[in-house]
C-alpha cells in the first residue's frame, strides 16, 4: 500500500470539560474516498475542522507526509493549500465575483500571477459547470450553484486532499443532486477525499472506506459493504436501520 498522506493518531478534542473527540485513529492514502457518517453531535465536523486546523486538537497528532501539522512551526496556510476544505455554508466572498472567489487563494497563498490564476479558475469552473457565471456575485446564485463554485475554488488550489463538511446539508433537496454529481466525478478523477455526509446512498456508492462515529469515537470502520450490509456495532445497526429498511 502507498504511503499515507494523512495519519490521525490518538486525536482528542475538548471544549472546556466536554470531550468531543476521543482517541481517533485513521490513515488516508492516495485516491482514498473516506466517508464519515453518524448522528449530529457525534464529532464528525469537529474531526474535519481539526484536520484542517480550524480547531486545534487537545491531544494526539495529525501527520501530513510524516510532519505533525499541530506543531507551531508548521505553516498552516501552506498546509491548507494542500488539504483544502469545502464547507456546509459555502463560505464564499459575497463582495467578489465567482471568478475572483476562485482566484484569490491562488494569488495570495500560491503566489500565482493573475493570468495563471484566472486560467486555472476558469478551467475548474468549467469542470463543475459554472463557467458561464464567472461575473456573477454569490447572491445571484442558487445554493447548489454556490456550492459548485466553492468546490471549484477548492480545486483551483490543486490540493492533494479535499475535505467536505456536509456539503449538501444546506441545500434544497432538488439541488443536492447537482453537487453530488460533481463529487462523483471527482471520485472518478481519483481525487483523495474525506467527506462528512448524511447522504447514505452516496456514501455507500462512492466510498472506499466508511467511518461511523458515535459520541466522539470511531464506533466502526470498514468498507461500504462491511458497514452497510454487515455492521457489527449495535449503534451502527441502529443508526443505519432507517436507511437499510427503505
Amino acid at each position: 500500500m502507498s504511503e499515507a498522506i494523512i495519519q490521525v493518531s490518538h486525536l482528542g478534542k475538548e471544549f472546556g470539560s466536554h470531550s468531543v473527540l476521543k482517541d481517533i485513529d485513521f490513515d488516508v492514502h492516495p485516491q482514498d474516498v473516506t466517508c464519515i457518517i453518524g448522528q449530529s453531535g457525534s464529532g464528525k465536523s469537529t474531526l474535519l475542522r481539526c484536520i484542517n486546523m480550524l480547531e486545534i486538537p487537545s491531544s494526539g497528532a495529525i501527520l501530513y507526509h510524516g510532519t505533525d501539522i499541530t506543531d507551531r512551526k508548521v505553516d498552516v496556510p501552506a498546509y491548507r493549500s494542500k488539504v483544502g476544505m469545502v464547507f456546509q455554508n459555502f463560505n464564499l466572498f459575497n463582495n467578489k465575483t465567482v471568478l475572483d472567489n476562485c482566484m484569490v487563494g491562488q494569488v495570495r497563498v500560491l503566489k500565482k500571477s493573475k493570468e495563471e490564476a484566472r486560467q486555472k479558475a476558469i478551467f475548474y469552473l468549467e469542470k463543475v459547470g459554472m463557467a458561464e457565471y464567472i461575473n456573477a456575485k454569490p447572491r445571484q446564485l442558487s445554493g447548489g450553484q454556490k456550492q459548485r463554485v466553492a468546490i471549484a475554488r477548492a480545486l483551483a488550489m490543486e490540493p492533494e486532499v479535499l475535505l467536505f463538511d456536509e456539503p449538501t446539508s444546506a441545500l434544497d433537496p432538488q439541488m443536492v443532486g447537482e453537487v453530488l454529481q460533481v463529487m462523483r466525478q471527482l471520485v472518478k478523477d481519483g481525487l483523495t477525499m474525506i467527506i462528512v455526509t448524511h447522504e447514505m446512498a452516496f456514501a455507500r456508492d462512492v466510498s472506499k472506506r466508511v467511518i461511523f462515529m458515535a459520541e466522539g469515537v470511531i464506533e466502526e470502520d470498514g468498507t461500504p459493504q462491511e458497514i452497510f450490509e454487515h455492521p457489527t456495532s449495535e449503534k451502527t445497526k441502529e443508526f443505519l436501520s432507517r436507511f437499510i429498511n427503505q
